[in-house]
């Protein structure tokens, strides 16, 4: 049986990221989606991209699935009217290994004891979802040990990646999410940017 966690903080006014998290019979399906910042309509994008894949969650299998999603998703959101950019990563953790798609800097990383596996590490940044144009770039694992991090750049760009896979080898699980928040959060206790986590163990 999957454990899962997920956690958004706003460190903008509004925040623009998003996560998502859904347990089914068989397999898990996680997604994070990040609005781009500097322009309007990052927060109803990123929004838009999370119902999405919600609405459309139970439908996931295949890392087909999840790149034809992202796909549609890219079209969906450039006809919008209000709709600005954003970023997306979606995964399907399943007992034979895990699949799915990104577009955007957001980041999917298989975190074991003893190496990082960035799933999400031939990914193109830019354009990002809602440009209509946006390079939609899939992956999948015949295994999975260890635990599944899901983040948006709030996390991976302001912390190194070992104090990352540090904190995600932590064997009690409820405790993840909040000592990542840690990594990056000022001494005045103001985040540097949003901040979304999904964690699969």
């Amino acid at each position: 049986m999957f454990q899962i966690a997920h956690k958004v903080l706003d460190g903008n006014s509004p925040g623009q990221d998003r996560a998502f998290s859904l347990s089914l019979d068989s397999r898990v399906v996680l997604a994070v989606a990040d609005g781009a910042g500097g322009r309007s309509g990052g927060v109803e994008a990123a929004e838009m991209a999370i119902q999405h894949i919600k609405q459309r969650a139970s439908t996931l299998d295949s890392q087909k699935d999840c790149e034809n999603l992202l796909i549609q998703l890219d079209q969906l959101i450039a006809t919008d009217k209000i709709a600005g950019e954003t970023t997306a990563v979606v995964c399907v953790v399943k007992a034979s290994g895990i699949v799915g798609a990104s577009s955007g800097d957001s980041g999917a990383w298989v975190i074991e004891q003893s190496s990082i596996d960035d799933l999400t590490s031939n990914q193109v940044r830019k354009p990002f979802l809602g440009s209509g144009a946006a390079p939609i770039v899939g992956f999948a694992r015949n295994r999975f040990a260890g635990t599944l991090l899901v983040a948006t750049d709030g996390l991976l760009k302001y912390t190194s990646r070992e104090l990352i896979a540090a904190a995600v080898r932590n064997p009690v699980f409820d405790s993840i999410t909040g000592k990542l928040i840690s990594l990056v959060r000022y001494q005045s206790g103001a985040l540097p940017d949003d901040v979304s986590i999904v964690l699969c163990r």
